[in-house]
C-alpha cells in the first residue's frame, strides 16, 4: 500500500507539474505575441512616421517651386510691362537695340546677347548692341543672310530654340555648323518682323536655367519688340535730321531737291548736286566693327558741316552715303567742291586715326546739274550712284560729272 500510495502521489504531482508548465508556456506564448504584435505596430508607425516626412519634404517642396514659379511670373510681368511701355515711348532708333537685350537678359536670365542690325542692300547683319561678349568678338560679327545660326533665324523669319536648330534636317545642320558664328553660343534667335520687314534678330546664350514658360515668352517678346522697333523706324521716317550723324535724312534732301529744282526752273538759275559714297566701307566694318563705323560716318558728317556753305544743304541719304544741294551754283563749281571734300575726307587725320587695319578710306562723289545734265532728277541721281558703284568696283576715289545722253 505505501509503495502504491507514493506512485499515486509522485502521478498527482508530476500532473500538478505539467498542468503549471502549460500555464506558463502559455503565458510566454501570450506574451510573445503581444511582444510580436508591439513590435509590428511599432514597425508600421515608423513607416507611416518617415511616409508622413517624405510628404511634408515633398509638400515644402512644391511650395518652394510654386513660390519660385510665382516670383518668375511676376518678374517676367515687370519685365514685359518694361517693353510694352517703351511702345509709347519716343526711344531713339540707335538706343532701342540696347534696351531690348537688355529687357531680354531680365526676361530669360541670360548672361550673352547680342542684336544684329540687318542690311537690306548688303544682306549681312551687324552687331550694333552686345552684352556679355567681348568688344574684339562683337565688333567682327558680320553674319550673311541664311549663314549660321543668327543668319538662318534671318532668313527663316521665326524663332529658333536650341532644340528647333536640332530638328533641321541632316543638310541644313550641316551648313550651320560649318558657317556658325564665332564666340557667341546661341540658345535661341529672335528676329524681329513688322509689315514683312526684317528689322534686327537678337541673339541670346549661356543661359544656366530654361523656363517652362520660355515659348510664350519668346513670343511676347518678339511682338512687343518688333512693334517697338517699328515704332521707331516710323518716327524717323517723319523727321527731318539723321539722328547718328545731325545731318538732314534722305526724306528731307528728296522734298527739298524738288523744291529747290522748281525755284531753279522758275528763276532760269543752275543748282548742283553733289552725291558722295564711300569706298571700302563693308572691309572697314569687317576690319574695324560697326562702332568704328558709326564714329566715321559721324566724323564724314561733321566735314561735311563744316566745309559746306551755310546755304547749301547736306543730307545723309544712306548707311555710307551723303549728298549735298549746292544753290545757284554751276558744274565748274561743284566740280571744285567735290575735289575739296574728297581731299579732305580722304586725308582726314581722325579718321585714319580710327582705322584699325591698313585699308584706306576714301570717297568717291557724283556731280550733277540741273538743267545741264537733266531735268529729272530721281533717275538722274539712281544713274549716278550706278556708276559711282561701277566706278568702286575698280578702285573708287574718283569725281563722276558727265553722264551719258540716255540718263538725260
Amino acid at each position: 500500500m505505501g509503495i502504491l500510495f507514493a506512485i499515486a502521489a509522485a502521478a498527482a504531482a508530476a500532473a500538478i507539474f505539467f498542468i503549471a508548465f502549460l500555464a506558463v508556456s502559455s503565458k510566454a506564448a501570450k506574451q510573445a505575441a503581444t511582444l510580436k504584435s508591439q513590435e509590428e505596430e511599432l514597425s508600421r508607425l515608423r513607416l507611416e512616421d518617415r511616409r508622413l516626412r517624405e510628404m511634408a519634404t515633398n509638400l515644402k517642396c512644391s511650395l518652394s517651386t510654386l513660390e519660385k514659379e510665382s516670383h518668375e511670373r511676376s518678374h517676367a510681368f515687370m519685365v514685359l510691362l518694361e517693353l510694352a511701355r517703351t511702345l509709347g515711348a519716343n526711344i531713339e532708333q540707335e538706343k532701342l537695340p540696347q534696351l531690348l537685350i537688355r529687357i531680354a537678359q531680365q526676361l530669360f536670365d541670360a548672361e550673352e546677347l547680342a542684336f544684329f542690325r540687318f542690311n537690306e542692300s548688303r544682306q549681312d547683319l551687324v552687331v550694333i548692341a552686345s552684352i556679355g561678349i567681348p568688344p574684339e568678338v562683337a565688333n567682327n560679327l558680320i553674319v550673311k543672310l541664311g549663314e549660321g545660326y543668327v543668319g538662318h533665324t534671318a532668313a527663316k523669319r521665326v524663332t529658333m530654340t536650341r532644340e528647333d536648330f536640332q530638328l533641321e534636317s541632316n543638310l541644313i545642320k550641316q551648313k550651320l555648323e560649318q558657317t556658325r558664328e564665332k564666340g557667341i553660343s546661341p540658345v535661341f534667335c529672335i528676329p524681329f518682323i513688322q509689315h514683312d520687314i526684317l528689322l534686327g534678330v537678337v541673339e541670346v546664350g549661356r543661359m544656366p536655367r530654361r523656363s517652362k514658360e520660355e515659348r510664350d515668352l519668346l513670343l511676347i517678346y518678339q511682338s512687343l519688340g518688333s512693334m517697338a522697333l517699328d515704332n521707331a523706324r516710323l518716327f524717323d521716317q517723319l523727321t527731318t535730321k539723321d539722328r547718328l550723324t545731325g545731318l538732314f535724312n534722305r526724306r528731307f534732301f528728296d522734298e527739298r531737291s524738288v523744291v529747290e529744282v522748281n525755284r531753279a526752273r522758275r528763276f532760269g538759275h543752275r543748282v548742283s548736286f553733289a552725291l558722295l559714297d564711300l569706298d571700302n566701307y563693308l572691309s572697314f566694318i569687317e576690319s574695324n566693327g560697326a562702332v568704328a563705323a558709326d564714329k566715321l560716318l559721324v566724323r564724314v558728317g561733321s566735314l561735311l558741316a563744316e566745309h559746306v556753305r551755310k546755304i547749301d544743304i547736306t543730307c545723309r541719304l544712306d548707311e555710307d552715303k551723303f549728298g549735298v544741294i549746292l544753290l545757284e551754283t554751276e558744274k565748274p563749281q561743284a566740280v571744285q567742291f567735290a575735289e575739296k571734300i574728297r581731299k579732305i575726307i580722304n586725308e582726314d587725320p581722325v579718321i585714319r586715326d580710327q582705322m584699325l587695319s591698313h585699308q584706306q578710306i576714301t570717297v568717291s562723289v557724283a556731280v550733277m546739274t540741273f538743267p545741264d545734265d537733266g531735268i529729272t532728277i530721281p533717275p538722274l541721281m539712281e544713274k549716278a550712284f550706278k556708276l559711282l558703284a561701277e566706278a568702286q568696283a575698280k578702285g573708287g576715289n574718283v569725281i563722276i560729272s558727265e553722264y551719258p545722253e540716255e540718263t538725260r
